[in-house]
């Protein structure tokens, strides 16, 4: 296993170095499941093309997507069942499309394969082999120049988190076809070697429109079933008692979790971007959820080892964990090695774990914050904005924030809101600030106002687009999807602060730079001078 240092208070939450570690073994499996995957996508393409019903393969197909979004540092037992499964859905659908073609009288138009048959344990420990695989050419994006081997992290970034999304909506009976079509069209395009970047880049920007449409979608049924949104004082307060972490954006599963505990004495405590629930009232009603648990921006294995009680990773979760600490729990199909599955809705044995734990021995001292927002409140706010723009007395409008609430440090966004003149406008999805330019917006992880507000502006103002600077200080793995949203919507400056590279590959961020113009955050004096 390679391991490298990472400096980047960003990760930690702390001053100290991190240390991510590159384990071939995990890359193997992921160059495998992937190789695999490729090929399931082409011929269920193809029989699509021939006007053949593969509806059901797209869900499959979006299942086993999905699986990337873990490690993929699997039980050897699990990860024979992942390979098995798809290997055999390969073989099935390859011959289903030999067969069509044979029927239409058409000759067949086959992928090269390795000709190993994985559905053997032996085979697939034996094409894990370093010496196997270097012999290998076939392994996806091995010999592609850098900018292409970008865009093809891109896309897979893109699709693992519309096939995110696409689950989470079936978990409320919307069927999202098609979406589901698009994830398959651009998953697909990463068959094709010798498609140029300008084509690939083609590819990408088309699907803006459905990853756009899927985001809208998943929050139209997220208010539909919890909300309307409010606004909620959440505490940070650790109180004495038994807990349960929960950590990750599914709804679902943290409103199984509470009916499940809802005649125990165990305190549930959101984290990271579950802190969401706060502002659904059909959530944040229920007495066993008490506030949020969170030390360390984007170190989930520190906050994780530090929480004295079970910790309930929802299925749509990307914690890119690297060290597995504490009692883990997911309702992931394929858990990751070291954590444990909840299943078909049962909860008892995280439950009787939690009350077996030591939970918390006392209180902290009282902290809070606030979440949520008003929404015609905004939008009223907006309209003043609109009037003042079209009257020229603000040139600029400015949105910064969203993903660095529990920074500890945020030195850029406080130059930033000084370095502002008062000819622009700033929304502030981040810290508080008093300035009379200034909006302040509390959603944290939500993104759904950020396009209401953003929608307004473009239909009342001409060419306000370019007039519009987005500031990203910090991002996780969802930011990626959320940029090419706002390409979609033709914003102009979208700038992205560092990313860490265990929750995502620098080569997307090079490559969003190069191909897409998403410039760097560098100094906020600097980076408000390029707003065209």
């Amino acid at each position: 296993m390679n391991k490298f240092f990472y400096y980047n208070p960003l990760c930690t939450g702390t001053n100290t170095p991190s240390i991510f570690a590159n384990d071939p073994y995990v890359n193997a499996i992921k160059e495998m499941f992937i190789f695999e995957l490729q090929k399931v996508a082409y011929y269920v393409q193809k029989l699509i093309d021939l006007n053949t019903d593969m509806y059901l393969y797209l869900d499959k197909i979006i299942e086993f997507i999905s699986v990337l979004i873990v490690n993929l540092d699997f039980k050897k037992e699990s990860f024979f069942v992942i390979i098995e499964d798809l290997y055999n859905n390969k073989v099935m659908i390859r011959k289903m499309y030999e067969a069509k073609c044979n029927e239409l009288n058409i000759k067949p138009e086959l992928l090269p394969d390795n000709n190993e048959n994985l559905s053997s344990k032996d085979i697939i420990l034996k094409m894990l082999n370093d010496e196997e695989r270097n012999k290998n050419n076939k392994i996806p994006f091995k010999n592609i120049d850098k900018k292409k081997k970008s865009l093809y992290e891109i896309i897979l970034c893109i699709v693992l988190n519309a096939c995110n999304s696409i689950i989470e909506l079936k978990s409320y009976n919307e069927d999202f076809k098609e979406a589901k079509e698009a994830v398959l069209k651009l998953f697909n395009a990463t068959n094709f070697l010798t498609l140029s970047e300008k084509e690939l880049i083609s590819v990408i920007n088309d699907f803006s429109k459905y990853g756009y449409k899927t985001t809208k979608e998943l929050y139209r049924k997220i208010n539909e079933k919890y909300g309307p949104i409010i606004k909620n004082r959440v505490s940070l307060q650790r109180k004495q008692g038994k807990s349960i972490l929960v950590s990750g954006k599914s709804f679902k599963d943290i409103e199984n979790l509470l009916k499940a505990a809802e005649n125990k004495n165990i305190n549930i405590y959101t984290h990271n971007g579950m802190i969401e629930a706060f502002q659904y009232e059909k959530l944040c009603s229920n007495k066993n959820l008490i506030g949020h648990y969170q030390r360390h921006n984007n170190n989930f294995s520190l906050d994780f080892a530090e929480f004295p009680g079970p910790i309930y990773i929802t299925g749509n979760a990307i914690p890119k964990i690297d060290t597995i600490r504490g009692q883990i729990y997911t309702s992931a199909k394929y858990p990751s090695l070291g954590i444990s599955t909840i299943s078909d809705n049962d909860y008892s044995e995280m439950i009787d774990y939690a009350l077996q734990s030591d939970g918390f021995t006392s209180d902290s001292e009282e902290e809070s914050l606030v979440i949520g927002f008003d929404k015609q409140e905004i939008i009223n706010n907006i309209k003043i904005v609109i009037n003042k723009i079209k009257k020229n007395e603000i040139k600029n409008i400015f949105i910064i924030g969203l993903q660095d609430k529990f920074r500890k440090n945020s030195e850029y966004i406080y130059d930033f809101f000084n370095d502002c003149k008062d000819d622009n406008f700033i929304i502030s999805f981040a810290k508080s600030f008093e300035k009379k330019n200034i909006l302040q917006v509390n959603s944290y992880y939500n993104f759904e106002i950020l396009y209401l507000i953003i929608e307004k502006l473009i239909e009342e103002v001409p060419d306000i687009n370019k007039r519009i600077g987005i500031f990203f200080p910090d991002c996780n793995y969802n930011t990626i999807t959320h940029i090419f949203n706002l390409l979609y919507l033709n914003i102009k400056n979208i700038f992205l602060g560092p990313c860490c590279p265990n929750i995502v590959n620098p080569l997307i961020t090079e490559g969003l730079e190069d191909m897409f113009n998403i410039k760097q955050i560098s100094v906020p004096k600097k980076d408000i001078t390029k707003i065209n």
